[in-house]
């Protein structure tokens, strides 16, 4: 079943290219594509890792802050900082799983952040 979408590529390749760039390819592609399983699955790469780009943006922001902090700063900034590496090996290995899901099942949605996505499409 090798359906071709709006920018000329096989559905299931622009499925996967929607998880590429994190949030900024399905940003592009939920612009540009008419597609809709290729907008849905674009519509939860945005939600998905905007809102985790997010959390780590503010999460950074008060690691700095904290660590300026003598003693007590520089402990929660440690937990903080190990908070973040967590959360970037866990952004990492959702974005490999989301790839492979997008390649192998047009239909996978995430528990939460697919239910956001439905109101992006």
């Amino acid at each position: 079943m090798n359906r071709m979408t709006t920018l000329g590529l096989d559905e299931r390749l622009e499925r996967v290219l929607a998880y590429a760039l994190f949030w900024i390819s399905g940003l592009i592609l939920l612009l540009f594509e008419r597609n809709r399983n290729v907008r849905w699955h674009a519509a939860q790469s945005l939600v998905t890792f905007g809102s985790l780009w997010l959390v780590i943006l503010v999460l950074q922001f008060l690691h700095g802050v904290v660590s300026l902090l003598p003693l007590l700063g520089w402990l929660i900034g440690f937990g903080l900082g190990l908070l973040i590496n967590l959360l970037g090996w866990l952004v990492l290995l959702l974005w490999l799983w989301l790839m492979l899901m997008a390649w192998l099942r047009p239909d996978y949605r995430l528990p939460f952040f697919g239910q956001l996505a439905d109101s992006l499409v």
